[in-house]
């Protein structure tokens, strides 16, 4: 069975390249382009991992950390915050809401893979 990985992004072209990314790798994505459906996704289902856009047009991607993390179903789920935003503070920011990994925008594939496969595996 195939893992399962959560992308949020609010840019549909991003969505669509992670999500080929994701699918050539071998796994299947689960797209959401808002805060409240990746919450409502997050509902319903359990994935293996989440890579969460920051900024979002409703909540951004520490909200949705927050509420994985502070979930008993959902709190041990990698999740990785993906980001053009590069600051120190934001960074801090990530981790602070529980975020394993902070990677920033525009990512190299093979690095994604990499740190994606020392979580969770193929």
């Amino acid at each position: 069975m195939k893992k399962r990985i959560l992308v949020v992004d609010d840019s549909q072209p991003i969505l669509e390249l992670a999500s080929t990314m994701l699918k050539l790798l071998g796994y299947e994505p689960i797209r959401a382009s808002t805060g409240i459906e990746a919450l409502k996704v997050l509902s319903q289902e359990t994935p293996d991992m989440a890579l969460l856009d920051v900024m979002l047009p409703d909540m951004d991607g520490f909200k949705i950390c927050q509420h994985i993390r502070s979930t008993v179903s959902l709190a041990e789920m990698p999740v990785f915050m993906v980001s053009a935003k590069k600051t120190t503070e934001d960074m801090e920011r990530g981790h602070k809401a529980g975020a394993n990994e902070y990677v920033t925008k525009p990512f190299k594939s093979a690095e994604m893979a990499k740190l994606i496969k020392t979580y969770i595996g193929c």
